[in-house]
């Protein structure tokens, strides 16, 4: 039986091994996506503070690396949703 999906969004691909208890694939990228934001933010907040300290030198990256430790999780999180997107479709 064919269902229509009312938000016109495609399902991420069953994988080869699939367990019924396992959570919702959709919750399980929603969930690496929003901690790979954090961590890339995060890593962006430490280059600062070792530029400020001495420990590293961003030059003409520093401005890029400032917009980065300001940007909200939720852009950055939406920027890796969309990487993945593009990977899995290559």
């Amino acid at each position: 039986m064919k269902t229509s999906n009312p938000a016109g969004k495609r399902r991420a691909p069953m994988p080869e091994f699939y367990m019924p208890a396992m959570w919702p694939l959709d919750l399980q990228n929603l969930i690496a996506d929003w901690w790979a934001a954090w961590r890339w933010r995060r890593q962006m907040r430490r280059l600062l503070e070792d530029e400020a300290s001495g420990a590293a030198r961003l030059g003409s990256f520093r401005r890029a690396v400032e917009d980065g430790a300001r940007e909200r999780l939720g852009v950055i999180a939406a920027r890796f949703a969309e990487r993945r997107r593009q990977n899995r479709g290559a």
